[in-house]
């Protein structure tokens, strides 16, 4: 794991334009896996209530993981999976996790999710991964969070994936 050159810390407001730019890149219709699109807006609610974290290299963003409050999101797809697998009380939501794809392998993703879960001790996350992507099923396991349930939306299938900080 080489991490030479690369600053993981929390997320703040000037991140966000990396943060977005890296997200549209790995959005389904771009040939990625991320599901949905994010909104600046949230973006920069979400950084300013809830810890989030960035990988930077050179100040360029190369990585993010985003957390929410499960009460912050609304819309279908997060109310399907809270019907499936609502989490403890005070659970909140993970991710999405990108890293920009020259810089996969290299433990950025288990080194943000660390940093996660030093800014949010005992708490549980919860989160969600389409069912065909094997990577992102790989890393969350090996990052030891467990499937819980599985649920279909939109004619598509997704696992619940929780930990407990």
């Amino acid at each position: 794991m080489c991490l030479s050159n690369v600053v993981i810390e929390r997320a703040n407001p000037k991140d966000v334009d990396g943060i977005l730019e890296l997200a549209q890149a790995n959005e389904v219709e771009h040939g990625g896996m991320l599901v949905g699109h994010l909104e600046r807006e949230a973006v920069s609610k979400t950084i300013s209530q809830m810890p989030s974290i960035v990988a930077r290299k050179d100040s360029q963003v190369v990585g993010f993981l985003l957390s929410w409050s499960k009460s912050s999101i609304q819309i279908p797809l997060i109310t399907t999976m809270l019907q499936a697998y609502p989490g403890k009380e005070d659970a909140y939501l993970y991710g999405p996790i990108c890293v920009e794809e020259t810089m996969r392998g290299q433990g950025i993703a288990a080194s943000m999710f660390a940093k996660l879960k030093n800014f949010l001790p005992q708490k549980q996350g919860i989160l969600f991964i389409k069912a065909n992507n094997e990577p992102s099923l790989r890393a969350h396991r090996k990052m030891g969070m467990s499937q819980m349930v599985e649920f279909t939306y939109d004619d598509t299938r997704f696992f619940v994936f929780a930990y407990d900080g």
